[in-house]
């Protein structure tokens, strides 16, 4: 759900935000641009003495408004499908740099399917499926019944988008007009509303239909089929508990299996179930679309990293100083406390800055390789992952690591948790499903949510065992050097889940000197939801990774120094300037002039970056892995996406631009439009 950066490359794809930024974990999205002050009125109003929606006219079916069940009908959810034109969104709104979405899960996912079943614009099929419908619930289909049904009737409502999003504006344009042609009674007013009322009408029921993003956590199914289904999405749309209960069958059952194959089969009977009873409409995936200097060697593009991983970075020939690399941007720091971390600008400091127990294999975002921990094993039922860690690993502070460090900063972030923080990912596996957040252990009523003085005054015995609770599941042995990790039940995406920056290992005693929990379960309440307004650890960092962080100008710079001492080889790189630079003319004035070796570019400027591009790596979807590079020939402006860019046949010259394009690969954000069951 992160992220602000996330956010930001969002509008790279779709000019538009669709994922959280640090925002609660249940609400992964924000919106596109600064809310507005006051809310536009709604066309249509619901009786007073009828339901609290102001977006579904007359709450009836009389041709002026919809019933609070209307989406409930399978054959309305259906009809709408076939009504939203992909086509035209991926070539007019998206500039052909997105692709239709056929499942929830991405590309080299468990669960992914090329041949998935899937909706297509058809609006012959999408009026046969109104014709199907039953709204007045008197067993005769609409297209047939003699005293009027929702064909015969029309319906009039409203779709919902957050003022300034016009990606999600876009959508509700689309289909109103495609829903207008299949029955001239069908009428979508498409109605903008500031942030705050957009975000409270869908906490509150009141929203028929509207767009919901998700940009991934994890890269694991588990992190796309809960929040559509059960999760965050699902309980927005006010599913009916027996659907919800077949989601939760097949999600309980891919989240506990370890075997690859096996989830992969469960995960596809998942993309089956969300296509029969259709409780959304999956649009599109975007691709990435960014720049590098050519001199920049051994950049490892994965979408899933907190921006930039510099440990492999080097800078070859034509650089003006290969040292240093600049990297121009937009953004500042929020926390650099590792728990709390969750929006990519400070994610990118902590990355590099901290460590984890295992990471990324290189470009990929399904495979791991032993970063802190050098090897572990899991027991065969999957639920005890004892992780063997590396001897004579230095924190920044000089202090060696140990397993009791490890210990502690799991302990420690499960113990700090609060929804608007990453711990609920943790919390899941060492709780069990459906279990996001220490208070949810403390007091199951849920009463103590996100209050620290509430926490602090509960029960001090449910305190207390939570905290034990928590120390049991998560054991260090200093002699064995091993730290042993007890999971409530099987957690397939486990290794994932740890592999983020909110699995960095912090030095115990350097936390605690610098204000942090004292290990104690008699204090662990006093930390309890540390904000980033009285988070000590806003502002400075203490890991084991390859850089350490000299200084952070707010607004302006953040500089990482090599660190010499480094468990591995030594970064190539002495020096990472982070320039924030929110003007694009300057931050494209800074590529020309060579004086940045990698900015963060905005769909609407790409044209003219991409006048800057000598070399292009096309993503090849078959081997889930960039090409090598190839010259660039000229770019066909008449087409869009991957298509226009021409590179050069053999013996062809090529434009001798001084940038390298990386195009193609499926970004980690997708677009689901979602439907209200029970209108409130």
């Amino acid at each position: 759900m992160r992220k602000m950066f996330a956010l930001l490359s969002l509008l790279v794809v779709f000019s538009m935000a669709l994922a959280a930024c640090g925002t609660p974990a249940v609400a992964t999205e924000a919106p596109a641009a600064a809310p507005v002050a006051t809310e536009a009125p709604a066309a249509t109003e619901a009786p007073a003495a009828g339901p609290t929606s102001k977006y579904i006219g007359s709450g009836m079916l009389d041709g002026n408004g919809i019933p609070t069940d209307f989406f409930s009908d399978v054959h309305i959810r259906k009809a709408f499908n076939y009504a939203f034109d992909w086509d035209v969104f991926i070539a007019d709104v998206a500039q052909g740099e997105a692709v239709q979405s056929f499942q929830l899960p991405l590309a080299g996912m468990p669960g992914f399917d090329p041949n998935a079943p899937h909706y297509t614009f058809d609006l012959e099929k999408s009026a046969e499926e109104f014709k199907l419908a039953d709204l007045d619930h008197d067993g005769i289909a609409a297209g047939d019944d003699p005293e009027g049904d929702v064909w015969t009737t029309g319906f009039r409502m409203q779709m919902l988008y957050n003022q300034g999003n016009t990606t999600r504006q876009a959508i509700g344009e689309i289909l109103a007009a495609n829903l207008a042609e299949v029955n001239e009674l069908f009428q979508v007013e498409i109605l903008g509303l500031p942030w705050p009322a957009y975000l409270a009408g869908q906490r509150a029921g009141t929203i028929p239909i509207m767009s919901a993003g998700w940009q991934e956590d994890i890269h694991d199914p588990h992190n796309w089929y809960q929040p559509y289904t059960t999760g965050s999405y699902g309980g927005r749309q006010n599913m009916p508990d027996d659907m919800k209960a077949q989601f939760k069958a097949l999600l309980d059952k891919g989240v506990s299996e370890v075997d690859p194959a096996k989830r992969d089969a469960i995960y596809k009977e998942m993309n089956q179930l969300y296509y029969d009873l259709t409780p959304g409409n999956i649009l599109t995936s975007g691709i990435s679309h960014n720049y590098e200097q050519l001199w920049v060697e051994g950049r490892v593009y994965n979408p899933i990293f907190s921006e930039e991983y510099y440990y492999p970075i080097s800078k070859g020939a034509g650089a003006k100083d290969p040292t240093t690399f600049n990297y121009v941007t937009f953004g500042d720091i929020e926390t650099l406390d590792p728990a709390r971390t969750y929006d990519t600008f400070s994610g990118q400091i902590v990355q590099n800055v901290y460590e984890t127990l295992v990471f990324y294999d290189g470009a990929a975002t399904d495979k791991f390789v032993p970063m802190l921990a050098e090897s572990w094993t899991v027991s065969d039922d999957g639920t005890v992952w004892t992780f063997t860690l590396r001897k004579g690993v230095k924190f920044h502070s000089g202090a060696e690591m140990t397993a009791s460090d490890v210990a502690y900063s799991f302990q420690r972030g499960l113990l700090q948790g609060g929804t608007s923080s990453p711990q609920w990912l943790l919390t899941e596996p060492f709780f069990g499903a459906g279990v996001d957040d220490i208070a949810a252990v403390v007091d199951p009523e849920g009463s103590v949510y996100d209050d620290r003085a509430l926490m602090q005054a509960f029960d001090p015995a449910a305190l207390k065992a939570a905290c034990e609770k928590t120390k049991a599941a998560i054991v260090a042995d200093d002699a064995a050097g091993t730290v042993t990790m007890t999971l409530a039940q099987p957690w397939g995406p486990f290794l994932p889940t740890i592999a983020q920056t909110w699995g960095s290992v912090m030095e115990q005693k350097w936390t605690v000197d610098n204000g942090g929990w004292d290990g104690s379960c008699d204090t662990w309440q006093n930390f309890y939801v540390s904000e980033p307004d009285i988070n000590p650890f806003n502002g400075i960092a203490n890991g084991t990774g390859a850089f350490k962080l000299d200084h952070w100008t707010k607004g302006e710079e953040v500089v990482l120094v090599r660190n010499d001492d480094y468990w591995r080889e030594p970064a190539k790189l002495e020096r990472v300037n982070i320039k924030e630079v929110d003007e694009w003319g300057t931050r494209f004035a800074m590529l020309q002039a060579g004086d940045a070796d990698y900015v963060e570019v905005n769909l609407e400027d790409t044209p003219q970056a991409d006048e800057l591009v000598g070399e292009v790596r096309f993503f090849n979807t078959e081997t889930n892995a960039y090409d090598p590079a190839v010259p660039l020939c000229s770019i066909d402006k008449t087409k869009t996406g991957v298509e226009k860019f021409i590179p050069c046949a053999a013996g062809e010259k090529g434009t001798g631009g001084p940038l390298r394009l990386l195009i193609g690969r499926p970004n980690i954000i997708k677009t689901v439009v979602i439907y209200n069951f029970t209108i409130k």
